[in-house]
């Protein structure tokens, strides 16, 4: 498959390019500017210049061939304005670009607790709201969606197991197994139109993917 990943040179956003580029798709690295190219270099798959802050027109472009496109961006700054421009408006911008370019699966990285803020950390708030709004514009659209939850996220060697469910209580995830999930939602129907937490567990992906229905 042609797959767009949007914040390919993000911490998460990097892994899921490299394992999908791996698994033998043509990746499209989708960068708010070329020069977060480098950060690519060594991956087979191409940069191509995605700002979901820009015109919306060009992310249309961007998608165009596009069988699927997974979105793993987020707002470099914490700051209300910035999280509503990237993760909130941003989101909505790009949900609206892949309806418009006639891309049929769309994959959001959410966060833990989007799909009900008030229960998240006050901390994180913020995020938490702009995600839910991105992630009901998702659910309402006219494509074939995923929305991927993931607890804390954390850096480290994947563990390759983890824990999936609608709703579970607060976890931790490495960014590598969250990548691996995002890439096996690719090969397992259940997935299609859910929305569902993922932290450290105690399953394999292939299987804890499975267990949904």
């Amino acid at each position: 498959m042609q797959v767009t990943v949007l914040g390919a040179s993000g911490r998460t956003g990097f892994h899921i390019a490299r394992l999908l580029a791996a698994k033998g798709h043509t990746v499209r690295a989708g960068l708010r500017s070329r020069q977060r190219a480098e950060v690519l270099r060594d991956l087979d798959v191409e940069p191509v210049v995605a700002d979901v802050t820009a015109d919306p027109e060009d992310l249309v472009e961007a998608f165009l061939g596009s069988d699927v496109v997974i979105t793993a961006i987020g707002a470099p700054d914490p700051e209300p304005a910035s999280v509503n421009l990237v993760d909130r408006d941003g989101s909505v911008t790009a949900i609206h670009a892949a309806e418009k370019a006639g891309v049929a699966r769309y994959i959001q990285v959410s966060a833990q607790f989007a799909d009900s803020p008030d229960q998240g950390d006050r901390l994180v708030r913020s995020i938490l709201l702009a995600k839910q709004l991105s992630d009901l514009a998702l659910q309402k659209s006219a494509l074939t969606w995923t929305i991927v939850r993931p607890g804390t996220l954390i850096d480290g060697p994947a563990t390759g197991r983890v824990k999936v469910a609608g709703h579970l209580e607060p976890g931790r995830v490495t960014r590598l197994d969250v990548a691996a999930v995002v890439v096996g939602v690719l090969g397992e129907p259940l997935t299609e139109n859910r929305g569902f937490d993922v932290v450290s567990g105690d399953f394999p992906v292939g299987p804890a993917l499975a267990a949904l229905g």
